[in-house]
């Protein structure tokens, strides 16, 4: 057995402002992709916007990450822009610092009372954006909400229920929407062949079977290089530093929900005293790590090099997007023209798939300022944006601009790019095509990967919290004690702490304000019900 060793964006935020067609689709997430080769997005629509409006164009100033306020003649998403302001009556002015800069540049904005109609804030807890609300300088949109069939259509109606900021039934921004997934893992298929491991017909495994995948990963060469040299699954830490655990949905933990058998209503696995449900997703990475299976190096991993890792073929297994497969196949490609890929999803303990999601379904917000003289028109903008006819040119580009049609089908250009700015303004929450971008994936690859798409949609299991964050978690002890608990629950996974020091753990959190913590979670889930 091997020793293991023991080692301690491009904002897609970008999408600005253009507003011109229709978007729609989390995680959380810099996803972009298309829809079908008809040109429509595989989800029921409304009708497209018609603007009957006669007389002077209306100004609607938005401020955003575009990277560049103006957009020149000759780029592909000038054309887009000119789309949208001829079927709204509408004249659209960028404000767009550098995306670097972005936040504190809006921050000087937003004090220096020459507001834009419309701005972009990265979530709906950001601090800039709720004081905003606060001082009255970010107005409701409910009356305009009535006309905006398209929005209402598209989005979570939990996200809606997130953006009344002040607890009361006036919702204050447009979501950007993430699409809500439960992310299986993407595996070397050609290490699979090379061991006879079958690929599951429905792309399903249980845990056994995929336990003993990963240790076939790790010590049987699967490679064929005759070297000891891979690992069955690649983890990483996160933001914050703490360790992934390789399994939580497939061991039964979907997030806040009503278990039952606790001492609380709803409860989130960890803080449960009367279950084995997170002491079974610890356990299963300490035994990972301590066999050798896990890569040594996550713990010092961030995502990317993670990544990085699994496309040097270092490790067999990741936690990911469907809607990457291709690309890490490519990068794969690069060094091993014969790697193949296949994605696979764990079953939990009732045998189905089936994965928490945490979060408002929202990746950034849209708020209409008290400066906006026409409120009305600018959500207008982004409602035609969910149209039918929106949503295709999102999705899609221009006939003529983006692409042409060559036997019926689209042929992009080389000038046609990412189209990041029209297809990063919002999404539809029911159409997960949007992920396989038009210019990158055949109808062959796209035919391969919307089964995986789609799966990790239907399974997934909403978190009761819905983001809510209750006044307990910002009290100085229980803040203090949350990296404490991060810190030791990470060395329980690395076989520093034992298992038994859970318990303490967990007593140790309800004194330090887990207590009203879960109190405050309880009222708050029970009035959502």
């Amino acid at each position: 057995m091997r020793t293991v060793q023991r080692k301690t964006a491009i904002v897609l935020l970008a999408a600005l402002l253009l507003v011109v067609t229709a978007c729609s689709g989390n995680a959380n997430d810099p996803d972009n992709a298309a829809g079908e080769d008809n040109g429509s997005a595989n989800q029921q629509g409304t009708n497209t916007v018609v603007n009957d409006d006669e007389g002077e164009p209306v100004t609607i100033r938005i401020m955003s990450t575009l990277g560049s306020a103006e957009v020149p003649e000759d780029d592909p998403q000038r054309a887009f822009v000119d789309v949208v302001e001829e079927a709204l009556n509408v004249n659209l002015e960028f404000i767009a610092p550098p995306a670097s800069g972005y936040e504190s540049q809006l921050q000087l904005t937003l004090i220096s009372g020459d507001l834009p109609d419309v701005v972009f804030f990265p979530s709906e807890d950001n601090e800039m954006y709720i004081n905003a609300v606060n001082d009255g300088v970010i107005v409701p949109i409910n009356d305009y909400l009535e006309d905006a069939d398209n929005l209402m259509a598209h989005s979570y109606e939990h996200s809606w229920s997130a953006l009344k900021t002040m607890g009361d039934d006036n919702i204050y921004a447009i979501p950007r929407t993430s699409i809500t997934r439960n992310d299986g893992f993407t595996v070397r298929k050609d290490w699979m062949d090379n061991l006879g491991i079958p690929v599951p017909e429905n792309s399903e495994m249980s845990v056994e079977e995929f336990t003993d995948m990963l240790h076939r990963f790790t010590f049987d060469d699967p490679d064929g290089n005759g070297k000891d040299d891979t690992y069955g699954f690649g983890s990483f830490v996160d933001a914050n530093k703490i360790l992934q655990p390789v399994l939580t949905s497939e061991l039964g933990h979907y997030g806040w929900q009503a278990y039952g058998g606790g001492e609380y209503d709803y409860t989130l696995p960890e803080y449960d005293r009367n279950s084995d449900v997170y002491a079974n997703v610890l356990g299963y990475t300490r035994d990972l790590y301590a066999s050798g299976v896990l890569d040594p190096d996550s713990p010092i991993n961030d995502n990317k090099t993670a990544s990085e890792r699994f496309e040097r073929g270092i490790t067999g297994v990741v936690r990911d997007f469907a809607g990457y497969v291709k690309r890490k196949e490519d990068a794969l490609h690069k060094l091993n023209p014969e790697a193949e890929l296949t994605y696979l999803f764990v079953q939990g303990p009732e045998g189905e798939v089936k994965g928490g999601v945490y979060g408002t379904g929202i990746w950034g917000v849209w708020a209409i300022t008290s400066a906006a003289e026409h409120p009305e028109k600018a959500v207008e903008v982004f409602d035609y944006l969910l149209s039918d006819e929106g949503w295709d040119l999102v999705s899609y580009g221009m006939e003529g601009t983006h692409y042409t049609m060559e036997n019926g089908e689209r042929v992009y250009s080389p000038e046609a790019g990412t189209m990041y700015m029209q297809r990063n303004i919002v999404r539809r929450h029911d159409d997960p095509d949007f992920f396989l971008h038009p210019t990158s994936y055949t109808e062959a690859d796209k035919e391969l990967v919307r089964p995986w798409i789609q799966k990790a949609v239907d399974t997934a299991v909403v978190s009761l919290d819905q983001g809510h964050t209750p006044a307990a978690a910002r009290e100085p002890k229980f803040m203090d004690y949350k990296l404490t608990w991060d810190e030791l629950t990470t060395r329980i996974m690395l076989g520093d702490l034992p298992m038994e020091q859970l318990g303490p753990i967990r007593d140790d959190w309800y004194k330090h304000g887990g207590e009203a913590y879960m109190e405050q979670m309880n009222d708050y889930i029970r009035s959502t019900q």
